[in-house]
């Protein structure tokens, strides 16, 4: 329908008046709900809604009613469904479409809700003509006594439930982690409040996790049993009774996932019966890593956010982020897993080995490499899909056929992989599909002896025609129908003077049916021929009709609605048996992606400015982290950057760095760099190292960055104080701690101080590999106090007003301050550059350090050291002098005296 028709909306004055009445008496949304009205033909949206679409889909806002205005803005199906997933999948809003009931005039009723967890009731709007990228999880919380906390968590991509009980600290270290692990898009809390439950609110926002309280009642589990005994898989031959697993037993989490069941209405779809498997939440199965260090090490792209908080997720350029350059996968069920191993790093050496393996088969057999990559997985479609499909009694024939296209694909991938002669490769995939292979077979016999094989290429699935007498007859007709079209192809071809198959053919379509098609060269025939129809002009040609080719489509699709009808039952039984290798199809998906995901990291290692090399797993208890000519894979990844790599030496001796040095000089980058190598390690990628060797570790915490989280009522200095704790709460020895200019949002001294307390504890109790980098020079005294600990530099070259930075990291503390120069470079004005130079020679007493400002730093060191102890005793001796009542003048200008003559170069430099 033309907006131009919508005058307005087709209502009279007294209509508009109601409707606007009914929709001022609507129940209060927030801004992140938006609501669509479905008129049949085309969506409305009013108030501020009609604004968010009419900046989205470039459309004016128009108003109806009299007194009060009522704003609207209509979206015809395809931009309502682009609207809406745009606001489901990149803003994180809510969904509600409202449809119109057959009563009064504004009986309007919700009929569909989704949000970012929930996108169940939108999979046909969202994903019809768009893969599933990630996984949409939704988590029921709920907190018990001593800050125990209760959790389900329901994957609707994955159809996957999950539940877990734990103890946690004040600061929810626990819960964050596991927030990391899952992903979820929104949890569901009860209502009511309290200290406790304020806290974990907050920790769910700083986590980007949308927060849902319901009722107290909906977290109970009488219904439980129930509910799972329509909901799970059971295997044929297994007793289909919930009350026999073992993850029954934790009842408070049984609450959760009641409540998260209740919450996307998962009953009330039988769909969904027969569907999901349960199973323990293990959070101590994975590395550590949390949501601060994904965004800090830049592993996932950070989200922009709303006036109000809400974050927005926003494509990024690949080279932005990790999973950007990592993700050179082929399939929708590939790039899921992505996302699912980078948020869950192996600790499991064996399981990290065997991915390694695979990754450096594939990295030395190109060929093969690009035979899996680009010849079979990117004719996979998604089979979970497909398998929800099927088991949910969704499917249709097309869909069986293209599920036996992927399996017929199978054969090939076991071939080719069979040829590598590698034993990971043959355990992962060769033994698995194989097997699987062998369980579709009487799947594909059935296909074959039943769906019209040669059909499918005119997109008309229909099972074959000798099934059945009616069938075979139905059949007869259309065939004669067809050599009718042939006929009118042969005139229409003698009318345009064209060759018949060749110049001039008949084609059909799902759309337009049977039709003529002429190349475009030949366009010119068609316009002086007389009696025919262009339906379109498209790349292959001009497609045309005519009245008799009209007709006989007529008598085509009704004869072909009986044959529909007709195979009906048999369809119905096809459908049936398919179902029942759902499970099946399932495992498959799984090893599919697991072999796109391995191929993928092998291509990010060989296609990276310089090729990543195969990590050195070690076990935990050998405590090593050695990286030689370490590279952050973002970075080296963009345009005119020219990489510098440095290289790193952790041992059980030294197990932490203190870096120093001035500000967009690399501290930050080459700590991020250890972080995400050590991630890819742990995930089975190669790494952009010349050489790497690691231990295994439990954790990857980092504090980097000084972003304010103002919207979520955080400062800079609170939100780094809350990311610092929790990783004093929860680092181990077998944990890399990186933290980042701690200390910068408060006072100097305040700031030094925690600074140096924090690398204080993480040095010597803690004993973690850890990199500090820092400002505050002082805390490079803790390397004399502490036999861990060891200092880092990176330097520049300074010329009047310019600053070369060198990029490269040195043993030593930073020799000096370089933040005038930066003011120099940034154009200050004069006089407050003179001014911040004199303040600075007063504070790093300029005078002291002129006979010794170009030694070298352990030189300079020892002097100063020097230097001191001779102040010292002077001071000592001057303290007795005023406790005798002595000549306080008389002293010093004795001692000035004999200083003058000291060979210390500090000593000498403060004299004068």
């Amino acid at each position: 329908m033309a907006e131009a028709s919508f005058v307005p909306l087709n209502l009279d004055i007294d209509q508009q008046r109601a409707f606007v009445r009914f929709f001022k008496n609507l129940p209060e949304k927030v801004a992140s709900t938006v609501r669509f009205f479905n008129r049949t033909d085309y969506y409305t949206l009013h108030d501020d809604d009609a604004k968010l679409a009419g900046d989205f889909a470039s459309k004016i806002v128009n108003y109806m009613g009299d007194s009060p205005k009522l704003s609207y803005v209509c979206l015809n199906k395809h931009q309502m469904e682009s609207f809406a997933r745009e606001l489901l999948l990149v803003r994180q809003y809510r969904v509600e479409v409202y449809v119109k009931g057959h009563g009064k005039n504004n009986d309007w009723q919700v009929e569909y809700r989704g949000s970012p967890g929930n996108l169940t009731q939108f999979e046909g709007i969202l994903f019809e003509t768009v893969t599933i990228d990630s996984s949409n999880c939704v988590v029921g919380l709920k907190l018990g006594k001593n800050q125990t906390i209760a959790l389900s968590n329901i994957n609707t991509t994955d159809l996957t439930f999950e539940v877990c009980e734990f103890s946690d600290n004040e600061c929810f270290t626990e819960l964050e982690a596991l927030l990391a692990q899952i992903g979820p898009k929104e949890c569901i809390i009860p209502s009511g409040d309290s200290s406790e439950m304020s806290a974990i609110k907050t920790v769910l926002k700083r986590n980007n996790v949308l927060v849902a309280q319901v009722k107290r009642s909906d977290f109970n589990s009488e219904d439980i049993i129930q509910d799972l005994n329509r909901l799970l898989f059971f295997p044929n031959g297994v007793e289909k009774n919930a009350e026999t697993l073992l993850e029954i037993n934790l009842k408070d989490a049984m609450t959760c996932l009641q409540a998260v069941i209740h919450f996307l209405n998962l009953t009330g779809n039988e769909s969904n019966f027969n569907q999901f498997r349960l199973k323990k939440l293990d959070a101590q199965r994975y590395l550590r890593i949390d949501n601060a260090a994904l965004y800090a090490l830049n592993i996932f792209p950070k989200p922009h956010f709303t006036d109000e908080g809400t974050p927005i997720f926003t494509q990024a350029p690949k080279s932005h982020s990790l999973i950007g350059i990592l993700n050179h996968c082929v399939t929708p069920q590939g790039r899921r897993l992505l996302e699912q191993w980078i948020k869950q790093p192996q600790k499991d050496i064996n399981i990290i080995n065997e991915r390694l393996d695979v990754v450096e088969c594939f990295v030395k057999n190109a060929e093969m490499r690009s035979i899996i990559n680009k010849e079979v997985l990117n004719k996979m479609p998604d089979l979970m899909m497909l398998s929800k499909k099927m088991s949910g009694k969704k499917a249709k024939l097309q869909d069986c056929y293209r599920l036996y296209q992927a399996i017929n694909y199978l054969p090939s991938v076991i071939n080719n992989l069979t040829k590598l002669s590698n034993i990971s490769i043959k355990d992962m995939f060769v033994i698995p599909l194989s097997e699987f292979t062998r369980d579709m077979d009487k799947y594909q016999m059935m296909i074959e002896s039943l769906l019209d094989l040669d059909l499918v290429d005119r997109c008309e699935f229909l099972v074959k025609s000798n099934v059945t007498p009616e069938i075979r007859e139905v059949h007869r007709t259309k065939l004669n129908i067809e050599e009718k079209m042939q006929k009118l192809l042969k005139k229409a071809a003698n009318q345009l003077d064209l060759e018949e198959g060749k110049s001039i053919k008949l084609e059909s379509t799902l759309q337009h049916n049977y039709f003529f098609r002429i190349t475009k060269k030949e366009e010119h025939a068609l316009r002086q021929a007389k009696g025919f129809k262009i339906i379109d002009a498209v790349a292959g040609g001009v497609r045309f009709s005519n009245d008799s080719l009209e007709r006989l489509n007529q008598e085509y699709s009704l004869i072909n609605e009986k044959y529909e009808e007709l195979q009906k039952e048999i369809v119905d039984d096809m459908l049936k048996v398919a179902s029942e290798y759902a499970d099946t199809v399932r495992s498959i998906n799984m090893v599919l992606a697991e072999l796109d995901l391995l191929a993928a990291f092998a291509v990010a290692s060989v296609s990276a400015k310089i090729p990543y090399v195969r990590p050195i797993l070690k076990p935990k208890e050998e405590r090593i982290l050695k990286l030689t000519k370490a590279r952050h894979p973002c970075l080296e990844q963009q345009d005119q950057i020219d990489f510098i790599p440095n290289n790193v030496s952790f041992t059980p001796e030294t197990t932490f760095y203190i870096i120093t040095g001035p500000n967009m000089c690399g501290k930050s980058t080459y700590i991020r760099s250890i972080g995400v190598c050590a991630l890819m390690a742990h995930i089975g990628c190669f790494v952009p190292c010349e050489y790497a060797e690691l231990s295994v570790m439990d954790g990857i915490l980092a504090r980097v960055g000084a972003d304010d989280c103002q919207l979520k009522g955080l400062s800079t200095f609170m939100l780094e104080m809350i990311e610092t704790s929790s990783i004093i709460k929860t680092a181990t020895e077998n944990s890399l701690v990186i933290i980042d200019e701690l200390g910068r949002g408060t006072s100097t001294y305040d700031g030094c101080g925690i600074a140096w307390a924090i690398a204080e504890h993480l040095s010597m109790e803690v004993k973690c590999f850890s990199l500090f980098a820092t400002h505050f020079h002082k805390i490079t005294r803790l390397a004399d106090e502490c036999s861990f600990v060891e200092n880092l530099h990176v330097s520049a070259i300074t010329a009047q007003d310019t600053i070369t930075p060198l990029y490269q990291v040195k043993k030593g503390e930073c020799d000096r301050s370089y933040g005038i120069h930066c003011a120099k470079i940034a154009e200050f004005p004069r006089d407050v550059l003179d001014a911040a130079t004199q303040n600075l020679n007063q504070l790093e007493h300029q005078e002291s350090m002129k006979f010794i400002k170009d030694f070298e730093m352990d030189i300079k060191k020892k002097v100063i050291e020097d230097g001191d102890v001779i102040i010292k005793e002077v001071l000592a001796k001057l303290k007795s002098v005023v406790a005798e009542n002595g000549s306080v003048e008389e002293f010093l200008k004795n001692t000035k005296n004999q200083l003058s003559d000291s060979n210390n170069l500090f000593v000498k430099g403060l004299l004068n």
